[in-house]
């Protein structure tokens, strides 16, 4: 399962963190990865917000770094790798968390998407979701925010199920 916030131009980060401040998403995403095995990529790992979501659950990064070292996780050096490291280690469910390039790369082997559209255009955005064909994910729930003095911005959490394939 993808697990992602993006503006409607795709964008997912900006210098290294999120270019929105939504608390209704921050706590939508906390209530999803839940139970969850995590699968990052390195940046989003040691990004601002990294620290908090990987505090006291399992983990494994994926980086090219091939000395690249965790306290508490594990690291691997594909998507392909990452996920055969979670299975290994007995994962139910297994979140993935991004950045731009671990989504491009998860997508192809992602079941479910649960996706946080933050209705704004980022023009100085330096990460992107991938486009989501319609021909391989379906849409299944949608639920639109409007925004509020916490959220500056209308925001939708839309959940997304593969395609079976014909």
């Amino acid at each position: 399962m993808i697990i992602a916030a993006k503006s409607d131009n795709n964008v997912i980060g900006k210098d290294g963190g999120l270019p929105w401040h939504m608390p209704a998403d921050l706590d939508f995403f906390a209530r999803q990865i839940q139970g969850c095995y995590l699968l990052s990529g390195r940046k989003s790992f040691e990004s601002a917000q990294g620290e908090e979501i990987f505090r006291n659950k399992s983990f494994v990064i994926v980086t090219r770094q091939k000395d690249y070292r965790v306290k508490e996780g594990k690291v691997a050096h594909s998507v392909e790798e990452g996920i055969a490291v979670a299975e290994a280690d007995g994962a139910g469910r297994l979140c993935i968390l991004g950045g731009g390039e671990i989504y491009r790369q998860a997508l192809s082997v992602a079941d479910k998407l649960i996706i946080t559209e933050v209705h704004t255009e980022v023009e100085d955005g330096d990460a992107f979701f991938p486009d989501v064909d319609p021909r391989i994910w379906k849409e299944y729930k949608r639920e639109n925010h409007s925004k509020d003095k916490a959220n500056p911005y209308d925001f939708s959490f839309v959940f997304y199920i593969r395609v079976p394939s014909a």
